[in-house]
């Protein structure tokens, strides 16, 4: 027999005090005169044996009572006969720290109530027991094994994490964590798991993947009062456009979880100066898209933040973003053998383009770096390194419009629209060539035409390349011709390709003197401005481009309020960027508009925001959880109601120790007896 508590067995030495007294019968006598005592000693020789049996008697309940209770708090167990120093009892403990988790639930926060759960298991499990206690970030640093004082310790340290991780996640780690402990023989048995959580319902809760390591769990389920919740799930713009002056449209998208419809909740929109209020009409378990319209009024970083009031789960009701409002866009015109000078003409119309023009061999890399739109400007020939230049900078969101010369080398072009995931060019052709069809659905002609265009003047081609696509084509046709073929193409996803299928000299086509000439030219410089990205999820792996050299002498810092953070920077193409990536970044950092400095001075803006995959709030049954378990070959020995706080020491973690009820049951039947002896002996 082995104890939980073997201090309590020295309080059995206070049983010596009244053995003592017994044996010893400290009784003060009193002299008594009587005229004759021959009766009395009688009656004390026939009551002298009764009532040394009955003292003893009540002297053997009380010493047994007092046994007993001190035997329940000391808590005695009957190990295997087998075990040794490997099979100490390991107990897996997975507490679910992200946001759902602080939703008020019977008895305060969820993960409050978690931790006092955890806490409490320790109470249930034998003394030299040792556990792993885990949670969201599944990190190097959890997977230490825990004492009870420890882990009771690390239990009061966890805290609220921005990551997310689906059941599937948690599961493949604790597995790992088996699988790698029994390799290098620290254990020998298979642990049991606890798995504390508010098991939200996700696209991963059916598992497929079975778990070899894990033969049992024991789910401690907690339920909030309220399951829904109001957040800002995303923001996007109508148009790329970001100019002085432009008009420009806001689209957000809030989402209720909740299982009764909220009407007019309020959204506060806050741009740079602009404030402003929308109401949202939000369905039960719906979305709602609302729409801001404004002008860009200011020049420079606009800084955005838009809020809706919630009741719970305040972490997903901001949502920030910045971009920049431009005053000029920069465009970099090389020239080939058949280049025309309309293209220049053009762009130097509108003052808000900046015109740089070079030949083919004075391109270059740094004259591609802040540029927001290349035009191959008649080039027959494209050298090797032009086109991995012209690349590695379409990888780097800059945005290209290609115009052929009248005799261009199919090796060099194919090899570089093959890179821009555009069409290949494929001999000339003569016939058909008339414009028959605008893709006016296509984004690209959003805000071109007022309305439907009818009648509008077309452009004659006499001459032009067949294009054809390929396994890696990846491009949308804007205009085409009438046997089919592209005119005028541009590549799809979020960096920009454009590819005319003609030359623009006239003997090709006329082109240059039709009005659709100058708007597409236009309008492609539009939509080519570089923008930084709008914001960054922390933890994600997306990047910022900086526009600062960087070192470790002179770090980029990320400040706001009293968070000073030195983000990883890293450098991909020639350019600098840095990463907001990894559990540092996810402990220090907070949703918010960050100044971007180096040696104290700003150099820009980023602004962050907390994933959105925790803000689904629903539930999953009981039954759903027990399925989902084993469907992955998980046995569930218990699932308890983590609303009742003794929950924890319900649940089945290895052998039973509720044998201290026994001793309590019997010392409340000797309280008894001496209670019925004592009656007994005054009548």
């Amino acid at each position: 027999m082995k104890w939980v508590y073997p201090e309590f067995l020295f309080a059995l030495l206070v049983l010596v005090i009244p053995i003592l007294i017994h044996l010893f019968h400290f009784r003060k006598y009193k002299t008594v005169y009587f005229s004759s005592i021959a009766f009395v000693k009688s009656v004390e020789q026939q009551q002298k044996n009764p009532r040394k049996i009955k003292h003893l008697l009540i002297l053997i309940s009380r010493v047994l009572a007092f046994t007993c209770l001190v035997i329940a708090f000391a808590q005695p167990y009957f190990p295997n006969s087998d075990s040794t120093k490997k099979d100490v009892q390991l107990i897996g403990v997975y507490i679910d720290n992200s946001f759902s988790m602080s939703r008020i639930g019977g008895q305060g926060e969820l993960l409050a109530q978690a931790k006092e759960l955890a806490g409490s298991i320790v109470d249930k499990a034998p003394r030299n027991t040792q556990y792993v206690l885990f949670t969201n970030e599944l990190s190097g640093n959890e997977k230490q094994t825990l004492t009870k004082v420890k882990f009771v310790d690390q239990v009061g340290k966890v805290n609220y994490s921005p990551i997310y991780r689906s059941r599937e996640e948690i599961l493949s780690y604790w597995n790992q964590w088996v699988e790698d402990a029994q390799k290098e023989g620290n254990i020998q048995s298979k642990p049991s798991l606890i798995y504390v959580s508010d098991f939200q319902k996700d696209n991963s809760t059916i598992l497929n993947k079975k778990f070899k390591s894990i033969t049992s769990v024991s789910p401690l389920i907690l339920a909030p009062q309220n399951t829904g919740n109001l957040y800002v799930d995303t923001i996007w713009f109508e148009t790329p456009i970001q100019k002085l002056g432009s008009a420009q449209t806001l689209s957000i998208r809030v989402v209720n979880t909740g299982k009764e419809a909220v009407e007019s909740a309020v959204v506060s929109v806050r741009i740079g100066k602009l404030k402003r209020d929308l109401f949202a009409e939000l369905p039960a378990n719906g979305a709602d898209t609302l729409h801001l319209n404004y002008f860009n009024q200011d020049a420079g970083i606009a800084k955005g933040k838009i809020a809706i009031n919630d009741k719970q789960m305040t972490q997903d009701d901001s949502f920030f973003f910045n971009y920049e409002v431009k005053k000029s866009s920069s465009v970099l015109i090389v020239n080939g053998e058949d280049a025309v000078e309309n293209v220049g003409v053009v762009y130097r119309l509108d003052d808000f383009y900046r015109i740089k023009e070079v030949s083919t061999n004075q391109a270059s890399q740094e004259n591609l770096e802040a540029v927001d739109l290349i035009v191959l400007n008649g080039l027959n020939q494209i050298p090797s390194s032009l086109s991995n230049e012209l690349a590695a900078y379409y990888d780097e969101q800059g945005a290209i419009l290609l115009i052929p010369g009248t005799n261009v080398s199919p090796s060099g072009w194919n090899a570089l629209l093959n890179k821009l995931n555009l069409p290949a060019i494929s001999g000339t052709q003569t016939v058909g060539l008339g414009i028959q069809k605008l893709n006016i659905k296509d984004p690209f002609f959003r805000g071109v035409f007022e309305g439907k265009p009818e009648n509008i003047s077309l452009p004659a081609v006499a001459k032009a390349y067949r294009l054809l696509n390929n396994s890696k084509t990846l491009s949308s046709s804007l205009i085409n011709y009438q046997n089919g073929t592209p005119f005028f193409v541009k590549s799809i996803g979020k960096n920009n390709a454009y590819l005319f299928s003609t030359s623009l000299k006239p003997e090709f086509s006329t082109f240059t003197s039709n009005q659709l000439f100058s708007t597409l030219l236009l309008h492609a410089g539009n939509l080519s401005q570089r923008q930084n990205p709008y914001y960054l999820i922390i933890g994600s792996d997306a990047s910022y481009p900086l526009t600062m050299n960087t070192s470790s002498e002179n770090p980029v810092h990320l400040k706001q309020g009293t968070i000073d953070f030195i983000p990883v920077t890293f450098t991909k193409n020639k350019r600098p960027y840095l990463s907001i990536q990894g559990l540092e970044a996810i402990r220090i950092l907070e949703a918010g508009n960050y100044s971007i400095s180096q040696d104290g001075k700003v150099k820009g803006t980023l602004s962050t925001n907390y994933n959105r995959l925790g803000s689904q709030t629903q539930e999953s049954s009981p039954e759903e959880i027990k399925k989902s378990f084993e469907q992955a070959g998980i046995r569930v020995n218990s699932m308890q109601d983590g609303s009742n706080w003794n929950s924890a020491s319900l649940l089945e973690i290895g052998e039973s120790y509720d044998s201290w009820l026994w001793f309590v049951f019997f010392a409340g039947i000797f309280v008894l007896c001496e209670m019925a002896l004592l009656i007994f002996y005054k009548k």
